[in-house]
C-alpha cells in the first residue's frame, strides 16, 4: 500500500503518500473551530471547517483520524487518496463529520446515548470497518462507518455501546 496513516496523538493524525513522498499532518484547531493541514516542514497546506452548525462547520473539534470505509460492490484503489477520508469528533455539535482529504464534506452522523441524549464525541479510533467513538468520561461506542454514512443525509443516530464503557456519573 502506498498510502499510510497514523493517529499519532489526540487531535492529530498524519498521512504519507509513498508515491510522491508527501507527508501531511491534520491537526484540530479547537479555538479556531477548524482542521489545519500542514506539510512535513510545517507549512500550512489547507484549512477547512470554521465555526458553524451546518455541514462542514465545526464547533470545538477534538480529534481527527483517517478512515477507509468500504461499500458493498465498490472497490477503491488502496494506493489512492480517494480511498482515505478524515473523520472529525465535532464536540460542540455533538456529531462526527467525515471529509475528503481536501476538506469536502462526505457526511455526518450523531450517536444516541442513554435515554436518547446525543453522544458528545471526544475521541476517535479507526478499527476497520468500525469507528470507535469515545465520549465524555471515557464511555465508548462503535459505529459501522459505511452503514452510518449510507443511512441517509444529515443527522443519523447509530452506535453500539461497547461492553464496560458506560459513562460514569
Amino acid at each position: 500500500m502506498s498510502v499510510s496513516y497514523q493517529h499519532s496523538a489526540p487531535g492529530t493524525s498524519t498521512i504519507f503518500f509513498a508515491s510522491t513522498g508527501l507527508h501531511l499532518r491534520y491537526r484540530c484547531d479547537t479555538l479556531g473551530h477548524r482542521i489545519v493541514v500542514s506539510d512535513e516542514a510545517g507549512n500550512v497546506v489547507r484549512v477547512f471547517g470554521g465555526f458553524g452548525r451546518k455541514a462542514g462547520g465545526l464547533d470545538t473539534p477534538l480529534d481527527v483520524v483517517f478512515v477507509r470505509p468500504e461499500f458493498a460492490g465498490e472497490r477503491l484503489p488502496m494506493d489512492s487518496a480517494d480511498a482515505v477520508w478524515v473523520a472529525v469528533a465535532d464536540y460542540g455539535n455533538r456529531r462526527v463529520q467525515v471529509f475528503e482529504l481536501d476538506g469536502t464534506v462526505v457526511g455526518e452522523f450523531a450517536v444516541d446515548g442513554r435515554a436518547g441524549a446525543r453522544w458528545v464525541p471526544t475521541g476517535l479510533t479507526w478499527r476497520a470497518p468500525v469507528l470507535e467513538v469515545e465520549g465524555v468520561e471515557g464511555a465508548r461506542t462503535a459505529v459501522h462507518l459505511s452503514a452510518a454514512l449510507l443511512a441517509g443525509a444529515g443527522h443519523t443516530s447509530f452506535g453500539r455501546h461497547l461492553p464496560g464503557s458506560e459513562a460514569r456519573h
